[in-house]
């Protein structure tokens, strides 16, 4: 095994708890930790986020797509609920206005050896 191979493992385990964590209020808000995500936070867990997204595809985890997509969209339009948020009931209201998704979709589990 590669030692790049542990880096990628635990990278992989980073991202998945600080994800799972940030979308698992939805429909009522992104969390950033446990209070509710700024747009600035929203900014930097895309940048997170486009690294996720190629370490999945980096350890051929293309099933983990659509998960990266629904938290994509919730990252890119939270800042802009929360710059409208006086205006709007709730950001579930929000998001069914621009049919997004309510909740994301939890990704496949991965091989053994990704989380080993």
């Amino acid at each position: 095994m590669r030692e790049d191979s542990d880096h990628d493992r635990e990278a992989y385990r980073h991202a998945m708890g600080w994800l799972t964590d940030a979308v698992h209020e939805l429909p009522a808000g992104v969390l950033d930790g446990a209070d509710g995500a700024t747009a600035e936070a929203c900014e930097e867990m895309l940048v997170e986020l486009e690294e996720f997204r190629s370490l999945c595809l980096r350890l051929g985890l293309e099933d983990h797509l659509n998960f990266i997509e629904q938290c994509r969209w919730h990252f890119e339009h939270y800042p802009h609920y929360l710059s409208r948020s006086r205006h709007i009931a709730s950001y579930e209201v929000y998001v069914v206005d621009r049919a997004g998704p309510l909740q994301v979709d939890p990704p496949p589990t991965p091989p053994a050896w990704v989380t080993a």
